[in-house]
């Protein structure tokens, strides 16, 4: 039986991105289910957790004050994510976390968050429209001797931008698997042999190419494992 792996999305909106994810786990030998406000789902035996992006954490998580005052925040979703989040933890289940889902999982294990990418780091004014984000490439250094390291052949590696913060202090129990030379994160994962993942980058539009569908088998196959073993 295929895995059946809980995808997180926002109550209302993110359709692109959620139809994209479960095009990728789909095709990658998993049964996705939506996770939202309305519908938590905590009954649900999953084999894996995929938290998914979105819009900024609300920045009391971290213990700062907002940057911008009109800023809107979506405190229902951060709820729904932190409280799966614990039970994964908890289950011991394959995480695969995209952008926001990256964010959440560095500030729940204590770690923060750069609220505005361009005012720390140079070069960071990437392009802001969605196409442009989407079609935009920026290169990323894997870490030697990382899970990453092990999915991905290359040691540079081109990928897309669709945020504007991103990971400050590192969080307990993640090490960085990958950076842009500016210094920006753009990968964490568990400092154990448990599969977890973060991601800043968006691999869900980067589907069509072969290293990005590795990462999504290999989560697959952790889940499968899990599965099997639960």
């Amino acid at each position: 039986m295929r895995p059946l792996i809980g995808v997180t999305k926002p109550q209302k909106g993110g359709l692109t991105q959620n139809i994209a994810i479960w095009l990728c786990l789909l095709l990658s030998g998993a049964r996705p289910i939506n996770l939202k406000p309305n519908r938590k789902r905590f009954d649900l035996p999953l084999d894996g957790l995929l938290l998914s992006g979105g819009t900024d954490l609300y920045p009391g998580l971290y213990d700062e004050e907002y940057a911008e005052e009109d800023k809107k925040y979506d405190r229902e979703r951060d709820e729904l994510e932190i409280e799966w989040l614990k039970v994964a933890m908890e289950r011991k289940l394959p995480l695969f976390c995209i952008c926001r889902g990256a964010q959440l999982l560095n500030v729940s294990t204590g770690g923060s968050l750069h609220q505005n990418i361009a005012a720390v780091y140079e070069n960071a004014n990437y392009p802001n429209s969605l196409l442009a984000k989407i079609f935009f490439r920026k290169k990323m250094t894997v870490v030697d001797s990382t899970k990453l390291s092990r999915f991905l052949c290359e040691k540079e590696v081109k990928v897309n931008s669709l945020h504007r913060q991103s990971i400050d202090q590192l969080g307990e129990g993640l090490k960085i698997n990958a950076q842009e030379e500016n210094g920006i994160v753009q990968g964490i994962e568990l400092d154990s042999e448990r599969f977890g993942l973060g991601f800043q980058f968006h691999p869900e539009f980067l589907f069509y190419r072969a290293d990005v569908r590795k990462l999504f088998r290999e989560f697959v196959l952790s889940c499968k494992t899990n599965q099997m073993t639960s």
